[in-house]
């Protein structure tokens, strides 16, 4: 018996839309990022942030009608988003871990203590 994979139908008109908006999940993510990472650095005032956001929402749309222009199925459309909640707070975490970090050296340095490993 032979088994039998059904994928959906994807027509040939629908490839250069798929391609935009996939190219569009990517250059808003490298947006998203730069902006929070620049912001954080001391390069870009902190009034940037909320057009990271923007940013952010704007993948997060473009996320969800890239799988709805692929067919994903419900459990793969809950990944893409469960994805996309981590990457809005990922690079608060690394900014947040690298602050406490810093920390945690600075006052090493000052008592002359060697930080525990």
């Amino acid at each position: 018996m032979e088994t039998v994979i059904s994928l959906p139908v994807i027509a040939p008109g629908e490839f250069l839309g798929i391609f935009v908006v996939s190219t569009m999940v990517l250059i808003l993510g490298v947006g998203y990022a730069a902006l929070v990472t620049f912001s954080k650095m001391g390069y870009l005032s902190k009034k940037w942030l909320p057009v990271s956001y923007i940013f952010w929402i704007m993948q997060g749309y473009s996320l969800y009608d890239l799988s709805v222009r692929i067919h994903s199925s419900p459990f793969t459309f809950k990944v893409l988003m469960v994805a996309m909640v981590a990457y809005l707070f990922a690079p608060h975490l690394y900014f947040y871990l690298v602050e406490q970090a810093e920390k945690r050296y600075d006052q090493a340095e000052e008592t002359g203590n060697q930080p525990v490993k």
